[in-house]
């Protein structure tokens, strides 16, 4: 039987592969850049120099003793150290699906300690990941992540395996400052840290690393040709088998209800309507638009729903400020309004040194 394409498309079956080839080219030219400015965005944000408990781990008085610590620490020894607590690191659009590759590439990407000696430590804690990472700077040997591994699994983990969160980060923290002093001498050897060194430690860690972003560069390139072969491909009705039209934009609106048709015109979702041409069977699919400013509306769950932001209260160096969020859907007319927290200011005089990791750390599990 004689395949039939709808009209104007003859040309695109054509040339599928070579348009094929074209994508790849141009996703392979652009995906780095890309890939590194949406990652870059998407992880938090650096609100204090020291200290960031988006986890809500510590208490008001140990967010002020382990900032206290770790201001002297720097004052004293010149190595800028930062404790960022999440809820967990899913809930950040990284892409990152362990928690070394997350606390490495948000070590690199704020920048922390100095950018000559390399020397910044970063400890992450995810209470809801149940996982902990002490990233440390590119300037550290093999005896710096023994450290950080002993320091994990001999003071931190066993507070956190009975449900003290604050007291295994500010212990920690403790313990960071203590044995990661330029004189310190290094702590206790611990049997779990020899024996999860061989298996888990940096030398494992750093192979993977060295694979992992041109691994991910293939795997972006592998989902967007794959992704638009599927949404160009032929399709089959389900009931009478007979190979199905898909429908030009304005065939489809018919068959799309009221919000989908909004949605379509904010160019927040485009729907592809296909239409059995013998028995009137179709079927809809959508396809979100990935640079759209628009959200789901909590109440008629289109995508249709925009956010503005409006500051009442400006931050200062000793106080948060607060900010008004809006929300109007332009679907069914929802309209919502409440306040926002914004995070103090930070001096600029204690910001990034520009310091990079390469993976060098260890990390923990309860």
């Amino acid at each position: 039987m004689q395949t039939h394409y709808p009209r104007g498309a003859n040309w695109l079956y054509r040339w599928r592969y070579r348009l094929m080839v074209l994508c790849t080219i141009a996703v392979l030219a652009l995906s780095s850049g890309i890939s590194a400015a949406q990652a870059q965005s998407a992880y938090p944000a650096w609100q204090d120099t020291y200290v960031n408990d988006y986890g809500d781990v510590l208490t008001p008085e140990d967010e002020a003793s382990v900032r206290s610590r770790l201001e002297q620490f720097r004052s004293e020894t010149g190595v800028h150290a930062v404790l960022l607590t999440v809820n967990s690191i899913a809930d950040y659009s990284t892409g990152d699906s362990t928690i070394e590759s997350f606390a490495t590439n948000l070590f690199n990407t704020w920048g922390i300690g100095d950018a000559t000696r390399n020397d910044g430590i970063l400890v992450l804690v995810a209470p809801g990941d149940r996982k902990v990472r002490i990233e440390i700077g590119a300037g550290y040997d093999s005896q710096g992540d023994r450290t950080a591994q002993i320091i994990i699994d001999d003071t931190m983990l066993p507070f956190f395996r009975d449900g003290e969160m604050a007291a295994g980060t500010v212990a920690g923290v403790d313990a960071v400052t203590q044995y990661f002093a330029p004189d310190a001498s290094a702590p206790p050897p611990s049997s779990y840290a020899t024996e999860t060194s061989i298996f888990g430690g940096p030398w494992w860690w750093r192979l993977v690393a060295l694979f992992m972003f041109p691994l991910a560069v293939v795997g972006g390139i592998v989902r967007t040709i794959f992704g638009w072969w599927n949404r160009q491909r032929s399709r089959q009705c389900p009931t009478c088998q007979v190979e199905m039209r898909r429908l030009s934009e304005s065939e489809d609106d018919r068959y799309l209800e009221a919000g989908e048709r909004r949605e379509e015109s904010l160019k927040s979702v485009d729907y592809d309507v296909w239409l059995c041409p013998s028995c009137g069977y179709h079927t809809t699919l959508s396809y979100n638009s990935l640079f759209s400013r628009h959200k789901k509306c909590a109440k008629c769950s289109h995508k249709t729903l925009l956010e503005s932001r409006r500051t009442l209260v400006s931050p200062t160096y000793s106080s948060t400020g607060t900010a008004e969020i809006t929300q109007d859907c332009k679907h069914c007319g929802h309209h919502n309004v409440y306040t926002r927290t914004i995070p103090r200011k930070t001096r600029s005089s204690s910001s990034s040194g520009g310091g990079s990791s390469s993976g060098g750390g260890a990390s923990g599990s309860w």
